[in-house]
């Protein structure tokens, strides 16, 4: 098992889409996979299933309310996630519940993806402290850079083993800044460059994933091949039928069930 933070130092940089997909693609290898929302402030996983509400949540269980294994579900291509939640303010959370959660988790899972929250606030400290590995999600500007460094470094003091950075939304203009600079200023190897693809943001308006909706989209291309070296092993391209585009998209009209 594998339990992998996605973090970046600055919001809008695509985080929870890539982690989202990234599971997706796992999970239709055959994987089993869980992606924990950390994010706990936007609930930026169920928003992107086009799920409304949850009963049982991230939210819970650092409440100390549930176990992890209640805040469990099944989502489409048997990805499971935790979600969090935009209804639970003013619950007393501790932070520090989420690495035993990650670690329950782990029991029973190939590979818990964690969707962290942007920067380094209690919640986003605690989500990466909870996982074994980092990965850090930039776009190809100074700020995103900058920012992205001071996670990584937070993540070294606390034993937490960066395994490389992923370049999103790059256009491939002259003013962006090239891989070699990213490698140079954050002392850790680019994993993958994912292209702007106005797909993913139309799959995020339709609320279906851009894995499920567009799978040869170049944006989910570019993201096989980082799950491939992320798995260690060659995963093939999904081709997905029609009759079973019709079955997973069905997932987005209700609720999925819980595991």
């Amino acid at each position: 098992m594998r339990s992998i933070a996605f973090a970046s130092g600055k919001g809008g940089v695509g985080k929870s889409s890539v982690a989202l997909n990234l599971g997706l693609i796992l999970a239709q290898a055959g994987k089993k996979v869980v992606v924990v929302d950390a994010d706990l402030d936007m609930a930026a996983i169920s928003i992107l299933l086009g799920i409304e509400l949850n009963p049982i949540t991230l939210h819970n269980v650092l409440a100390a309310e549930n176990d992890v294994s209640d805040a469990v579900y099944e989502g489409p291509n048997k990805l499971y996630y935790v979600p969090s939640s935009l209804q639970e303010e003013g619950k007393e959370l501790d932070f520090t519940r989420l690495r035993a959660a990650v670690s329950k988790l782990e029991l029973t899972h190939d590979f818990i993806i964690i969707d962290s929250p942007p920067g380094l606030r209690d919640e986003a400290q605690a989500a990466i402290a909870s996982a074994r590995e980092l990965v850090l999600i930039v776009t190809p500007d100074p700020a995103s850079v900058i920012d992205s460094l001071k996670v990584k470094r937070f993540a070294e003091r606390n034993g937490v083993k960066v395994t490389g950075l992923v370049i999103n939304r790059a256009t491939g203009e002259k003013t962006e800044l090239r891989p070699s600079d990213l490698e140079s200023v954050l002392g850790i190897p680019v994993l993958a460059i994912l292209p702007e693809d106005a797909e993913v943001r139309k799959s995020g308006l339709l609320q279906v994933p851009a894995a499920i909706r567009v799978p040869s989209t170049p944006f989910i291309r570019a993201l096989r091949k980082l799950a491939s070296e992320i798995a260690q092993e060659q995963l093939a391209e999904e081709r997905i039928k029609t009759g079973l585009f019709q079955r997973i998209k069905g997932f987005f009209s209700r609720m999925f069930g819980r595991k």
